[in-house]
């Protein structure tokens, strides 16, 4: 067996303190008897079955784990393991018949590692039914603050103590997942909710200000939260996932197919992958309604390096639409270019991001469309295109269509810089947790509301010290 932490003290610390004790029980001392054969910080094997137990630590670099073959790995607070080096540590288990993986942690924020992890999992949560008829569990949707009472674990609707041993588990994805996932948290751990000095600790946790928002979701509900930096939220997300599955059973455009009548034009907004290492390019089609209301209709991730293929697809879906298509220009402008030909350069163009008005036009004449870009400002469009989410007037297929393409949006986040004339802010993501959904819907939508006349978007900037 594999243990992985992300820190050597981490490691060090749960070799020395946490396994030695449980094997000097002696129920255990019956069993094994013949007690260590090894045992060191870093390994340990036992005399009588020779099963030894390796300790490594993996947070940004894997190298520490190669060579070694084992049938399980587990991995403890996964959450500070950078989720690209799980891979590689799965490798230590490619001639096991076993393959056995247990990760444990505690999720911080939408784009953490055991978050990631869970989203591919059954997200098992424990249910409590209360007398009122009410489900209980600890997730956002039932506001779990409510659920902590003085007198004890309540029901989030009337307040009446719950029974946690009385629940049962419940699947928030029952079908398509990789993993078993179990939700547990302090409030429904009987060790805590039926000790009464333990339960008075948590309920002072929650309600005194020792802890903030924040550390409560985390650390007392084992929940991911978002703060301030997040310009937008999951559930916020799943709320506009209004449009139903985007595709029917042949594999066709349904939503299109079932509302031809109710949108006015059709845009497309493209966001060119750049990566040498991995290539992924990503597709907004969207339609506006007669009240403004912008329709994410389909989308579509590009993977791979088959540049001409994905161009001539965007440009199939372009032409059958006779929609408005806008891409980014990026470094290398060669792809923009060549979906402008393959549609036509009348309907279709490139964008940059700079400085400027919220979204500035070059008048018509003579110049060579190729040199001509359409300038956006990016973090008011980006704005934009949040605010008009949150007051529901972009929606989107169902979640389980769309989930990795929102994923891209959860991945931005706002940073605050000091700039020449004050602080200024901006939108950016990690590296190795992509934007290009966001770009790419920006340019759908953009496209829209500037095709209906929308002229508040050819006013000043809001960051006008920038013009």
């Amino acid at each position: 067996m594999l243990y992985v932490g992300p820190q050597e003290l981490t490691v060090k610390y749960f070799s020395s303190n946490y396994l030695p004790p449980r094997f000097e029980s002696p129920r255990i001392k019956k069993i094994l008897v013949k007690g260590w054969a090894k045992n060191d910080v870093f390994e340990k094997i036992l005399g009588d079955t020779r099963s030894s137990v390796l300790f490594r630590y993996v947070k940004d670099d894997a190298t520490r784990v190669r060579g070694p073959a084992v049938d399980c790995v587990v991995y403890d607070e996964v959450q500070d393991i950078n989720y690209d080096q799980i891979p590689i540590v799965q490798e230590t288990m490619a001639l096991s018949p076993y393959k056995r993986e247990i990760f444990a942690g505690t999720p911080l924020d939408s784009t953490n590692t055991i978050q990631s992890l869970w989203k591919t999992s059954s997200q098992l949560e424990w249910m409590m039914k209360c007398g009122c008829g009410h489900w209980n569990s600890l997730t956002e949707g039932n506001e779990p603050m409510k659920m902590i009472m003085s007198h004890g674990l309540s029901c989030s609707k009337c307040s009446k103590k719950l029974n946690a041993r009385t629940g049962e588990w419940a699947a928030g994805n029952p079908k398509n997942y990789l993993m078993a996932g179990y939700h547990l948290a302090q409030p429904i751990l009987p060790f805590f909710n039926e000790t009464e000095k333990e339960w008075k600790e948590i309920y002072v946790k929650c309600t005194s200000g020792k802890y903030d928002q924040k550390k409560i979701m985390n650390e007392v509900f084992g929940l991911s939260f978002d703060i301030g930096t997040k310009p937008i939220t999951e559930e916020e997300l799943r709320k506009v996932c209004t449009l139903g599955r985007m595709e029917d059973s042949s594999g066709k455009m349904r939503i299109i197919d079932e509302n031809k009548l109710k949108y006015k034009i059709y845009t497309i907004g493209v966001d060119w992958g750049v990566s040498m290492v991995q290539s992924r390019t990503v597709m907004t089609v969207g339609g506006i309604k007669n009240d403004g209301t912008f329709d994410v209709v389909y989308t579509k991730i590009f993977r791979g390096f088959d540049h001409e293929a994905h161009i001539k697809q965007i440009a199939d879906i372009a032409n059958g639409l006779n929609a408005y298509c806008v891409c980014d220009s990026g470094p290398d402008p060669i792809r923009g270019i060549k979906l402008c030909e393959l549609t036509s350069p009348s309907r279709s163009q490139l964008a940059a991001y700079r400085r400027a008005k919220v979204i500035q036009y070059y008048d018509e004449g003579d110049y060579d469309w190729r040199q001509n870009r359409w300038i956006l400002h990016r973090s008011d469009v980006i704005s934009l295109i949040i605010r008009q989410i949150k007051a529901g007037k972009i929606h989107f297929p169902a979640w389980e269509d769309v989930s990795d393409y929102m994923q891209d949006l959860l991945n931005v986040y706002i940073e605050i810089k000091d700039g020449l004339y004050g602080q200024e802010m901006f939108y950016t993501h990690n590296d190795n947790q992509p934007d290009d959904a966001m770009h790419s819907l920006v340019y759908a939508a953009c496209a829209a509301y500037m095709a209906v006349g929308d002229v508040g978007l050819l006013g000043a900037s809001s960051s006008a010290r920038e013009l």
